[in-house]
């Protein structure tokens, strides 16, 4: 217990040191040291004084992993998730077309002509504006599914939102002919010269882009080809600093649209006091001043933003890191000092006992003695229950399983399912440990327990066994194929670059370096040899050309 302890000290001593602002000299070694202490592999940064970029840095690796074709230190075009920082951009996108008439503000959205059947079976949807979308009080959740459920009436409270994102992002699209894109480069990244953003991936980009890195050690992309105001844009701190900058000037709007931007439209009190929502961005008061902030969550790519409009002072940051928000405050009260409460109040701090218990059991178990840590284990989770809980363990299996230690992580796995055995996620898990591992006939038998533990989620187990099953048949034989069909899937597609070599097809994918062996399963269809995990599928068009590489994974942990 007294490494852990030490740890606490330690980790909290640091933590208060970054409560006064640092010297600008020591900036960069401050962001260093966060970045350990949140296991960030690569940050970007921008500091806006007296109404233009002061100080900016770019620190570590843009891979994550480090196997990929992004290899190399994050420099100033280096291409992050931006996640919902994409919000703001949008909400200035709209309300530069609110200032040329294109859209009113308090029109409701389905008089535009645009039919969304995912929610316009249910009447309260004709009450649903371009406002009631920009400060979240639309009633639809942050993500759901056909059709949506409503989980308020419009305009009632908040309840922060994607999917109003997305709805009002169609409405857009119908009015002005053009693509989110295209109009995000017609008013926002042009104008401002923001050379590196943009909505929608695309293949050229992936030497800029970062990958991210989850808590447990996996390596994962964010290049989705769909336009999402809610959540696509790729960009660079240096240019979202250039994009914090002409807002809180307010160039670009008429000045009662800017007004209303950054005024009270709705309370936000599970935020805190004083906290509220404008259009596209949070408001909080720190001191005698008024900020507006917004964070940024796409699983492993996490930031944030917030600038004072009367200061003319400004902070983005971006990770690609699940620990990213692990940093926040100690980043922001180290440069910019305060304490901002808004920005502040979802994010759990590296000195957490939940994350300084896993930074211990990391240590530990990344170590030789696996028995010797395991016992830890057991003491630690003894002392502090709701730190070493059935979640925190899990991640732990699955960082150790990332990182190649097979056995450690199938043992952490096991020691999950002996101490929570009714929970379908440990088994889960457990499964996962021995389909990474290789070992078909456990990860069978385990889904076995699994349909024990959850009968409910049958279809989920049989096509975890169905997978593994054929994976292995087609191992011992595999589906036959002519040479000529082989050369027909031949070439390069977004998910990586695919050959034929010595009677098989071999698979790059864009952002590793590693070739990899496909064994047929059907005459589309092939297995990842050595990978239980991963299949792909070869779609084509009408005339039988290959046009597209699915990538899917086996539906465990």
């Amino acid at each position: 217990m007294r490494n852990l302890a030490v740890s606490l000290i330690l980790l909290t001593s640091f933590a208060v040191a970054q409560t006064a602002v640092m010297p600008e000299k020591q900036w960069g070694e401050t962001v260093t040291g966060l970045m350990r202490k949140g296991d960030i592999p690569g940050l970007s940064i921008a500091v806006i004084r007296d109404g233009k970029i002061h100080w900016e840095g770019e620190f570590g690796q843009k891979n994550a992993v480090n196997d990929g074709v992004t290899d190399g230190p994050v420099l100033r075009d280096t291409l992050f998730s931006a996640a919902s920082l994409s919000k703001p951009v949008f909400a200035y996108i709209v309300l530069r077309l609110v200032d040329r008439g294109v859209i009113d503000l308090d029109k409701p959205l389905y008089t535009y002509g645009f039919a969304y059947d995912r929610i316009d079976k249910d009447s309260r949807s004709k009450l649903i504006t371009a406002r009631r979308v920009l400060d979240h009080t639309t009633g639809l959740p942050n993500w759901g599914g056909t059709p949506l459920e409503f989980l308020f009436t419009p305009g009632e409270k908040f309840n922060y939102s994607g999917e109003g994102y997305v709805y009002l992002q169609g409405v857009v699209e119908h009015v002005t002919g053009k693509s989110l894109e295209e109009l995000a480069q017609q008013e926002v990244f042009a104008p401002l010269k923001m050379e590196h953003s943009t909505f929608r991936w695309r293949p050229i980009l992936a030497n800029q882009l970062a990958i991210g890195k989850l808590e447990t050690d996996q390596p994962i992309t964010w290049d989705s080809p769909s336009e999402n105001p809610a959540s696509s844009l790729l960009t660079t701190a240096h240019d979202y600093a250039k994009f914090l900058v002409v807002l809180m000037n307010g160039v670009g709007l008429k000045q009662a649209t800017f007004q209303q931007m950054l005024s009270p439209q709705v309370a936000v009190p599970q935020m805190g006091p004083g906290i509220s929502f404008g259009l596209g961005w949070g408001i909080e008061q720190v001191g005698a001043s008024k900020y507006i902030y917004h964070g940024g969550n796409n699983v492993a790519f996490k930031g944030a933003a917030f600038a004072c409009p009367e200061k003319h002072e400004g902070l983005v940051y971006l990770t690609n890191s699940e620990g990213g928000m692990t940093i926040e405050s100690a980043l922001v009260k180290a440069i910019e000092g305060g304490d901002h409460p808004g920005l502040f109040s979802e994010t759990e701090p590296y000195t957490s006992p939940r994350w300084v218990a896993r930074t211990e059991l990391i240590r530990l178990f990344t170590q030789d003695n696996l028995d010797e840590a395991l016992r830890r284990y057991r003491e630690l989770k003894a002392e502090r229950p709701k730190a070493i809980d059935e979640d925190l363990t899990r991640i732990l299996g699955r960082y150790l399983g990332n990182n190649g230690r097979l056995e450690a992580a199938i043992a952490v796995s096991k020691e999950n399912v002996h101490n929570y055995p009714k929970s379908a996620r440990a088994v889960d898990s457990l499964i996962w440990a021995y389909v990474l591992s290789g070992n078909v006939p456990l990860a069978i038998q385990t889904d076995k327990l699994a349909r024990e533990v959850d009968p409910s989620n049958k279809d989920r187990w049989d096509s975890i066994e169905s997978w593994l099953t054929e994976y292995q048949a087609r191992i011992e034989k595999p589906f036959a194929l002519p040479e000529t069909t082989l050369k027909n899937y031949a070439g390069v597609y977004d998910a990586g670059q695919v050959s034929v070599k010595d009677g098989y097809l071999i698979f790059r994918p864009s952002f590793k370096k590693v070739d990899r062996r496909l064994i047929p399963a059907s005459a589309d269809t092939f297995y990842v040899e050595g990978d239980l995990s991963t299949k792909l599928q070869f779609r084509t068009n009408p005339n039988g050309d290959p046009v597209e590489v699915v990538v899917s994974k086996i539906p465990c942990a």
